[in-house]
């Protein structure tokens, strides 16, 4: 069996910096690598969603925003995307957060009905939630296919994903952050975010893939480290509390929203004056939920959250210093002050979403953006078209442009700008015109309309249930006494064809009937004969009758049968119940589904278009939590991939990106691609690798060795033998060859020196290197690499006098690396 094909095709987010929705095609197995759109549910991306979503296999999603499953409720719930999906279970339990409230927006705002609450939860209970490094095999067909999640950062439980099928291995390495941050561990592409020692060294288990898919998102900033960006960002607020600002800072309901309130809470719980004069508040329609969530997915955390537990009453992720409000009108009134003793403060407001296109933090920036004593932090660029990125293009464009640095490339670094840390200025002369949509209360004449509809359509609805339920008991009698009671003594009135027939007659009449019987105006239901009454005197006649049936007991040969559950005792709720959490094992609360059905008030959809004249103060400190694009490149090169894909940032970025790879002075591949949307790459290996089963006899012969980490290596050598029961080639042992024949032992691993010096002093050897680099042990014995022959392979060289120090040096070289 031959190498694997591999194709590749962009949905969405290529040559640009739209949602992130690609199909990776193995043999003929479809795999979609993320499901995302903003909040736009009318672009052309999703037409091409739709077309294949039936044909798809299987979805992997990397991160809890709306960039990587906000199309995945709509694909699952009207595109048939039924297929197994798989993430990590804290980007499952935080992307059903973050749709949740994405859905309750779109229905406070408009008539939004692609999809409701429910879809949501129904998608989400479909995502099979895996660990760090599980492994874990496709389903059904394609059980070939292993496919593993890796820490990434940037968001709680975000994922890197290697995908391996025979010789191919896939590393789709999307929104990745190298840096450790206040919450969250930094990708696991580098072994000192594993907890090992050595800083910048790549993790060996993802190096040399088959195809390298990554973004360039960032490829064209260069960013200060992350201690002067949180230094600036906490600067700012303060600056603003100092000067009797309200703050804005617009954030996401469930991925970066954590780490700005992990942040802003630590900070405030050292200062005082702030506490006194404002309030620290979190605004979203799950937004208690969202902590509630965090504090139970405190493992996928940084190693120093669960260090603060130090009390009985202490908890993970606590974050006391934040007031949860779920609505604009709390919000109002605990700004205002609710008492005497609670006077007016001034508020700092994490308000969703960070787009700002709508939700809470549109109708904060609406009120507060023309007030001069107010400041809007963005601690992001926001998706392109929405109000977040128009603020942050008038920014750069005002703060940036004298003061920005573009560095020159060079053999060595990729044209990046680097970005200044500048305070929140006005910016003059911006007027906005923003359409603002949202749900208003009926009133007046609409309102006794919409209760006159409401009335007329229950007492049809119980209507037609009730005349439904009466001709299905008839039925059910009729059929049960058929056996016993012949067509002559059938009960007069009582026409099977025509009962059966009732949903094709006029139940208009029997309806109307039906209300005049409900509300009082008569006692007495007419029902019309018909088809009764045969021969001569067939007649169409109305009896007057009241609306009373009684049933036949329904006997067997056992005697009269009975229904168990009539019978059964009901039992009392239990009053422990309320002492369970609110969250259930699917991971989200049952009784918060949907808002809809809770609020009975009738409303409807306005829209207002609103021109803001922008006066108050605006500021940009990136805390984004992705790495930019110098340390990302630099890190990739080092992993090695055979083939690299480029996506998910701007022409420009993506363009200087791929020619950074393509530098011959780059140690990189120069298969760099960089599709366009729709584009469908062919990026198969075309190795001549074959598959084959090894039989048990040889099997059993194979002395195998640890080679790595985790991995075995054999020395193996047989004859190929084909079969009519097994598709893949058997390798067996060659009863031909000789037996005593003797062959040269091999030596696998990484021939470093450096490595090996490590081995030789935990055996309390002195080692050290000397001018030309050999390694020298205990002063008598000398160890050097082989020149390596063009195309042969490296080696080592023990050199020195045989003695016992020389072979136990001799030993723990051959422990050090496996021999076969």
């Amino acid at each position: 069996m031959s190498t694997n094909t591999l194709q590749f095709t962009a949905i969405s987010g290529a040559n640009n910096e739209d949602a992130v929705c690609y199909i990776l095609e193995i043999d003929d197995a479809k795999i979609i690598l993320d499901c995302g759109n903003y909040e736009d549910y009318s672009n052309e991306s999703l037409e091409r969603l739709q077309r294949v979503a039936r044909q798809v296999d299987a979805v992997l999603l990397s991160h809890p925003d709306m960039a990587h499953v906000g199309a995945y409720p709509l694909a699952y719930s009207r595109y048939g995307l039924t297929c197994p999906a798989y993430a990590t279970q804290a980007v499952s339990m935080m992307g059903r957060l973050c749709m949740l409230d994405v859905t309750k927006t779109l229905k406070a705002r408009e008539e939004f009905t692609l999809f409701d609450e429910k879809d949501v939860n129904q998608a989400f209970d479909n995502v099979t939630a895996l660990q760090y490094s599980q492994p874990m095999t496709l389903s059904g067909k394609h059980s070939s296919i292993v496919i593993t999640a890796h820490a990434a950062g940037h968001t709680i439980g975000g994922s890197i994903w290697t995908i391996s099928s025979g010789t191919e291995v896939v590393l789709y390495a999307m929104d990745f952050n190298l840096v450790k941050e206040g919450h969250l561990n930094g990708c696991s592409l580098l072994e000192s975010n594993l907890g090992q020692a050595d800083p910048g060294k790549v993790n060996p288990r993802l190096m040399r893939p088959s195809l390298l898919i990554t973004d360039a998102y960032n490829a064209m900033y260069k960013l200060p480290t992350r201690k002067k960006r949180v230094e600036y960002f906490l600067d700012s607020v303060g600056n603003a509390i100092e000067h009797g600002n309200n703050v804005l800072i617009p954030v996401d309901s469930s991925a970066r929203v954590l780490e700005i309130a992990y942040i802003l809470n630590e900070w405030w719980q050292q200062g005082r004056s702030r506490r006194s004069s404002h309030t620290l508040y979190l605004l979203g329609r799950c937004a208690r939920k969202t902590l509630s969530f965090a504090q139970s997915l405190n493992g996928w955390m940084a190693d120093g959250i669960s260090k603060q537990l130090t009390g009985k009453n202490s908890k993970p992720f606590d974050m006391r210093n934040i007031v949860v409000v779920q609505s604009m009108e709390d919000l109002e009134k605990k700004i205002k002050g609710s008492g005497r003793r609670d006077r007016s403060k001034r508020a700092v407001v994490l308000a969703s979403l960070e787009s700002m296109s709508m939700g809470y933090s549109q109708e904060l920036f609406v009120k507060w953006a023309s007030g001069g004593k107010n400041t809007i932090i963005l601690p992001q660029r926001g998706a392109p078209g929405s109000l977040t990125r128009y603020l942050f293009s008038r920014w750069w464009d005002s703060t940036q442009s004298q003061d920005a640095m573009e560095t020159e490339p060079s053999s060595a670094t990729i044209a990046a700008t680097q970005v200044n840390l500048v305070p929140p200025t006005t910016i003059p002369r911006i007027d906005i015109d923003i359409t603002l949509r949202r749900r208003v209360a009926l009133k007046g004449v609409e309102l006794e309309n919409w209760h006159a509809q409401e009335r007329r359509r229950k007492e049809q609805e119980a209507a037609r249930e009730a005349m439904m339920r009466r001709n299905r008991m008839m039925l059910d009698t009729e059929n049960m006494s058929s056996d016993s009671d012949s067509d002559d003594d059938r009960e007069p009135g009582v026409d099977v064809q025509a009962l059966r027939g009732m949903d094709a007659m006029a139940l208009s009449e029997i309806d109307l009937e039906m209300e005049r019987l409900r509300s009082g105006q008569s006692y007495d239901l007419y029902v019309k004969d018909r088809g009764r009454v045969r021969g001569l005197d067939a007649q169409n006649q109305s009896y007057c009758m009241f609306p009373f049936h009684e049933e036949n007991r329904r006997v067997d040969e056992y005697g009269e049968i009975f229904d168990v559950e009539q019978y059964a005792l009901t039992t009392e709720a239990d009053d422990t119940a309320n002492l369970v959490p609110d969250i259930n094992d699917k991971g989200y609360d049952s009784d918060d589904d949907d808002d809809s059905q809770n609020d009975a008030h009738p409303t409807k959809a306005v829209k207002e278009e609103r021109r803001v004249h922008l006066n108050c103060a605006i500021g940009f400190i990136d805390m984004e939590g992705r790495t930019d694009g110098s340390r990302a490149s630099h890190t990739l090169v080092q992993i090695m991939p055979k083939r690299v894909i480029i996506v998910h940032g701007t022409s420009a970025s993506t363009q200087s990106l791929a020619n950074y790879y393509r530098n011959p002075l780059v140690p990189m591949t120069k298969e760099i691609y960089t599709p366009g949307i729709g584009e469908t790459l062919n990026v198969s290996s075309g190795l001549n690798a074959y598959r084959v089963k090894l039989a048990n006899a040889l099997f059993k012969q194979v002395r195998m060795r640890e080679v790595g980490l985790g991995n075995m290596m054999g020395f193996v050598s047989g004859r190929i033998r084909f079969t009519q029961e097994d598709e893949v080639p058997v390798l067996d042992i060659d009863s031909t060859a000789i037996e005593s024949a003797w062959k040269p032992p091999t030596i696998v691993g990484d021939a470093k020196l450096s490595s090996l010096r490590t081995a030789l002093e935990a055996k309390s050897i002195a080692a050290y290197f000397d001018s030309e680099g050999t390694l020298v042990c205990g002063g008598k014995i000398a160890i050097k690499r082989k020149t390596d022959p063009p195309g042969g392979a490296a080696g080592i060289q023990i050199l020195g006098t045989p003695s016992p120090e020389y072979y136990a040096i001799r030993g723990i070289v051959y422990e050090h690396f496996a021999e076969i």
